[in-house]
């Protein structure tokens, strides 16, 4: 399933990137962040590295809002491609497929993937905006 965890005590193991509503304090695992699988954070991976260029996926990275502005706006263009109901094999220019099969993966359902995609973006907007009002960062917690 492509979605979003807010709750830790769901968490299977500890393959999950977190989005920390703050600057990273040598602690993970907050239940004030969000949780993405890997292959779930990968997808829209693309927006981060074209708008935050010193993004590491194994790293804490520290964005400030104005960056995140960048990233909403990335991610609204991203959703819009696949709102327009895209070529199936035109996603690779778009999104991020970090395993071998995920692109394949990703096409076995994809009419169902790619409603549940759209629909994580948005709450992930979303997210990002409510936090936006109460902290100048919110932190990318890589592998």
């Amino acid at each position: 399933m492509i979605e979003i965890t807010y709750d830790l005590s769901t968490l299977e193991d500890n393959c999950y990137l977190e989005v920390l509503p703050d600057k990273y304090k040598v602690k993970c695992w907050y239940t004030s962040s969000i949780f993405f699988t890997e292959e779930n954070f990968g997808y829209i991976m693309p927006a981060f590295e074209k708008c935050y260029k010193k993004f590491d996926y194994y790293d804490a990275n520290e964005i400030d809002i104005e960056t995140w502005k960048l990233i909403i706006w990335e991610l609204e263009k991203m959703k819009q491609y696949l709102s327009d109901n895209p070529n199936p094999h035109s996603l690779k220019d778009v999104l991020g497929f970090l395993f071998l099969d995920s692109e394949e993966e990703f096409l076995k359902n994809y009419d169902t993937n790619l409603k549940q995609l759209i629909s994580m973006i948005t709450e992930f907007q979303s997210w990002i905006n409510e936090k936006s009002v109460s902290t100048k960062f919110i932190t990318v917690l890589g592998m």
